[in-house]
């Protein structure tokens, strides 16, 4: 069997239901980016269509899996939206509907993957509705979305719930230095991942990637000893960045969130999720105190969470910059 990091059971337990001819005609897999979603939607594929008895997560070996994991498998398609569209369009998901009608022509089964529900446009829900409505004996389509709120009921209510959270940073220290046999590289890693093993392989291999994201950890420490004014241009900036992607600074945000609790931990005996920055967590904790830390770091996942639901981005950063902590003395001692 063919574990996903940090779900030892989800797989058996689907070839289990499977074995008993149980399988369900729609799946939503949900959990933040890079957490594994498009990974399990492959799986449930192959789980579907191994010619290995069903095995769990599929064999890996045989003709079908080979064929899902290099996306020939005849039976299996993926609906993702167009590098130069905002939507996955009505016009993709007819075609898709035309095909998942016709009978398998390899295996028992046809199976869409749909990554991501939130690229639908409009008439494309609605056309996906009809078709979760009345799913063809054959058919098995596995959304894929980050947030399941963000999809209507209606959708929601016709799949099985599959929700994917993050792995342990232990875990994903000893998956990537299993993958790339580097323990100082798993090390500095695994906590940047935030539990997300796809993440985290992108980030031992990528060190640009890495680099950036260590950035993004300093720059809450540059901020906190920088003036109103460098806080504001900051904010600015970052709202911009925000028009353009806001899972950018929503990850950012993400990193801060980690780097304050550290500090508001730092004088007890936990161990931080970013060692490679205790010394300055330590300083920031012993500087600011944890009167000022614990609202600074409600406040970000305050933030955080309105990023999510597109409130204004402007706003909510310049609050931010004018609540966290102030510290002349850490400018200095930075």
């Amino acid at each position: 069997m063919r574990e996903l990091l940090g779900r030892p059971r989800l797989l058996e337990r689907l070839g289990e239901r499977l074995a008993r001819d149980e399988a369900s005609h729609a799946y939503l897999c949900s959990g933040p980016r890079s957490i594994g979603k498009h990974t399990l939607a492959l799986r449930i594929a192959q789980t579907l269509l191994c010619e290995a008895s069903r095995a769990p997560g599929g064999c890996g070996r045989c003709l079908a899996c080979r064929k899902i994991e290099h996306g020939t498998h005849p039976d299996v398609r993926v609906i993702e939206k167009p590098a130069d569209r905002e939507r996955i369009s009505i016009e993709q998901v007819r075609e898709m509907e035309r095909d998942l009608v016709l009978r398998p022509l390899e295996g028992r089964w046809r199976v869409v993957i749909l990554d991501d529900a939130a690229d639908l446009s409009a008439d494309a829900r609605h056309s996906i509705l009809k078709t979760l409505e009345e799913p063809p004996s054959h058919a098995v389509l596995v959304i894929v979305t980050r947030t399941p709120q963000g999809i209507e009921e209606t959708i929601v209510s016709r799949c099985q719930p599959i929700a994917l959270r993050p792995v342990s940073t232990e875990r994903i220290r000893g998956f990537v230095q299993e993958r790339t046999g580097q323990a100082s590289l798993a090390s500095l890693v695994a906590p940047l991942a935030q539990g997300r093993p796809g993440l985290a392989l992108t980030l031992a291999s990528d060190a640009q990637e890495r680099e950036r994201r260590l950035a993004m950890l300093d720059e809450l420490f540059a901020l906190v000893g920088a003036r109103l004014i460098d806080r504001f241009g900051w904010a600015n900036r970052a709202a911009q960045e925000a028009a353009k992607d806001r899972a950018v600074v929503e990850e950012r945000l993400t990193l801060w969130l980690a780097l304050l609790r550290d500090a508001c931990v730092a004088s007890a005996a936990v161990a931080p999720l970013h060692p490679d920055r205790a010394e300055q967590t330590s300083r920031l904790a012993r500087l600011a105190g944890l009167r000022q830390l614990a609202p600074a770091a409600e406040l970000v996942i305050r933030l955080r969470d309105d990023l999510d639901r597109n409130s204004n981005a402007r706003t909510a950063l310049e609050l931010l910059m004018l609540r966290l902590p102030y510290l002349a003395e850490f400018a200095r001692a930075a």
